[in-house]
């Protein structure tokens, strides 16, 4: 894949197609009764790394969103699974919404050209493992989001969103089974159950954290200021789910 079309992709974002779809948004938002408590710690005019907790199906992340946009006027870029834009029509839904495929090169473009990238670190594997009441954050080994932030010289926004664990019942058969499957290929279904496949009306509410600044501190190197920053955005994490 060429350059340019990597580019080309990073851009074929889409306002006016966002804003057709904000009655879509105003109906799950008044389903879920969301509210976000803390946006103005996200920043405007200035890169930042949005991370939240993923749940099965991270409607949250949508919601926050259209919040970013109607209440602080920041069109956020988001990091979706591969999956997503192996599909035609589901790959075009994304991609004009905003989103890319979540790898370094793509995130780092879009931070060192200021936008505010939103991301759920758990990913997929979260999304395998959640059970209704857990507030377990699964990151201790995810890291590369931090020294992304580190590379791009911008503060990440710790969130959290209670109840997201709630709008699924997950079962765990063949869970060591799908978690290998996800491990060796990256993709892996949850199975999951609401009202049928609608999910429960349960309602959110998500906190979003001050900004962690990464930065690198006087007699660190990389991997120590990685190790401090991860341990400090973890906290943050804990605090905001308890």
């Amino acid at each position: 894949m060429t350059s340019l079309h990597i580019r080309n992709q990073l851009h074929l974002h889409d306002p006016v197609f966002l804003h057709k779809l904000m009655p879509i948004f105003d109906f799950v938002e008044k389903y879920f009764r969301y509210e976000v408590v803390g946006i103005e710690n996200v920043p405007k005019n200035k890169g930042s790394l949005v991370v939240m907790n993923h749940g099965i199906i991270p409607f949250h992340g949508f919601l926050m969103a259209k919040a970013l946009i109607q209440q602080r006027g920041i069109y956020p870029r988001g990091l979706g699974a591969g999956f997503l834009f192996s599909i035609p029509w589901v790959r075009d839904f994304f991609l004009k919404g905003g989103a890319v495929n979540a790898n370094h090169r793509n995130a780092r473009a879009l931070l060192d050209e200021g936008n505010c990238v939103m991301l759920s670190p758990g990913g997929i594997y979260e999304g395998l493992i959640c059970q209704p009441g857990m507030t377990r954050i699964p990151w201790e080994r995810r890291k590369g989001f931090v020294r992304l932030a580190l590379e791009s010289r911008v503060p990440i926004i710790p969130t959290y969103c209670t109840g997201i664990n709630e709008v699924y019942s997950n079962s765990r058969f063949l869970l060591k089974l799908r978690i290998k499957i996800l491990e060796a290929t990256r993709f892996s279904l949850p199975l999951f159950y609401g009202i049928g496949l609608i999910p429960f009306p349960v309602k959110l509410i998500h906190f979003v954290g001050k900004p962690v600044p990464a930065r690198i501190q006087k007699g660190e190197d990389f991997e120590q200021a990685v190790k401090r920053i991860h341990h400090q955005v973890m906290d943050e994490m804990r605090q905001l789910a308890e």
